[in-house]
């Protein structure tokens, strides 16, 4: 004969499954990455392009900073981008600059005042794009894997869009 307490274990696990499912916080946009082509010749532009949807209930922030339309973004959203090893390609020297990761002293950061921050309102969609091979030098044949990510501040963390893979060939 099974004991009370026994019995009830199932049913207290599936309602603690329940309470901690339930509060797991919904994302507050989505965030897709794009490229007109998968393939593109050594030295060519390589763009992708980024939107950004709020899908919340509220006004959501995405940030800016100088660097004309195709650059802009690039803060509110820095692309992670990764070759077949797994490794980062070097950055220019704007990628440097841009991304903060400069060592010398003509690779200074932004002035971080200089980035503007924009509100969003529910059900507005925002598109831009970055130039991947002017942030990274991207003039070695092969294959590499690119996303972008962007802070969620409804979930306190970074959320990852989708991945893409761009072959720059000979």
């Amino acid at each position: 004969m099974r004991t009370p307490k026994l019995f009830a274990l199932p049913f207290v696990l599936a309602m603690a499954a329940g309470v901690a499912m339930g509060q797991t916080a919904k994302r507050s946009f989505t965030l897709v990455i794009s490229a007109d082509s998968s393939i593109v010749k050594q030295g060519s532009p390589i763009s992708i392009k980024i939107e950004l949807r709020n899908i919340s209930d509220h006004n959501i922030g995405w940030t800016m900073a100088p660097g004309g339309d195709l650059h802009g973004e690039i803060i509110g959203f820095p692309p992670i981008l990764r070759d077949v090893q797994g490794r980062e390609p070097p950055l220019t020297k704007w990628g440097r600059k841009v991304l903060g990761r400069g060592g010398a002293p003509d690779d200074a950061p932004l002035v971080r005042n200089a980035v503007f921050r924009y509100e969003m309102p529910p059900g507005k969609v925002m598109k831009t794009e970055i130039r991947l091979d002017e942030v990274y030098d991207l003039t070695s044949p092969g294959k590499y894997t690119i996303q972008v990510s962007h802070y969620d501040e409804d979930n306190k963390e970074e959320a990852k869009s989708n991945t893409l893979t761009i072959t720059v060939t000979p």
